[in-house]
């Protein structure tokens, strides 16, 4: 029987990272995650306001990152959960930023 070792170097990469570079990226992604948000489970919209946080973290937009630990921290409670605000709150938020690299 032979077994075959693979360095951790010769393994191709899965899948590269999801989160864009720059703001414009940023706004794509963030736009194209709020969309999903609207109609997925809370367990995935969960783990997009995460996705959403590291995106808009690494971007420096601060206004959306906010917005999205605000709807995390809402997902993160126990019993009924109202996300209407937090959800138009981050809309906004990605509006304006949106905005800002138009001008």
């Amino acid at each position: 029987m032979s077994t075959k070792v693979i360095e951790f170097c010769d393994t191709p990469t899965v899948a590269p990272s999801i989160a864009p570079a720059d703001l414009n990226g940023i706004l794509q992604n963030a736009d194209a995650l709020l969309a999903l948000m609207g109609r997925e489970p809370l367990s995935v919209v969960t783990k997009l306001a995460d996705e959403l946080i590291r995106s808009a973290h690494n971007a420096g937009a601060v206004e959306i990152e906010v917005a999205a630990i605000d709807l995390r921290r809402l997902l993160s409670g126990r019993g009924p959960v109202a996300l209407a605000g937090a959800m138009h709150a981050l809309s906004e938020a990605i509006a304006r930023a949106e905005r800002l690299v138009a001008a």
